[in-house]
């Protein structure tokens, strides 16, 4: 099976910008070595996090950290695969995965942007928030917990 027919099809309802730019990442994912044997793991991942990709990382950096990415969560990326409940429902099966990833495409990105590398493009607005709507522990009260905390 080609794989990577499965990233095309949910990168028919990208918009236009982003389905280059995940194209551009697949195509240097391709020709590259680290993914020889692992892109039946990566493309179903990616596929669902797609929607949460914003292009700012060069190509050739994200395609790094999708091969870091890889070697930390391959085998949780392969359960979740093989497990019973991706025959019933794909989505929610890669739902943690996908998340993870966003997640460290997100910390890259905001990585960049502080130190510069990036500026964020004028005609965008960016917001955090949890799937669950779940804001416990380190993230309650953020970007106020510390004034908050000062008020007590």
């Amino acid at each position: 099976m080609n794989h990577r027919q499965i990233l095309d099809a949910a990168l028919r309802s990208q918009p236009a910008p982003r389905s280059r730019y995940l194209n551009l990442v697949a195509d240097r994912v391709e020709r590259d070595g680290r993914f020889a044997d692992r892109t039946h793991l990566l493309y179903p991942v990616l596929a669902r996090a797609a929607g949460t990709v914003e292009p700012m990382l060069e190509p050739v950096e994200f395609v790094d950290l999708l091969a870091e990415f890889l070697a930390h969560h391959g085998a949780a990326i392969g359960a979740a695969l093989y497990d019973r409940a991706y025959l019933k429902d794909p989505d929610r099966a890669l739902a943690g995965p996908a998340s993870l990833l966003s997640g460290w495409i997100s910390a890259r990105i905001l990585d960049g942007l502080q130190s510069g590398r990036y500026r964020p493009p004028d005609d965008r607005t960016y917001r955090f928030h949890s799937d669950s709507g779940d804001m416990d522990g380190a993230l309650r009260g953020f970007p106020f917990h510390e004034e908050d905390a000062a008020a007590d």
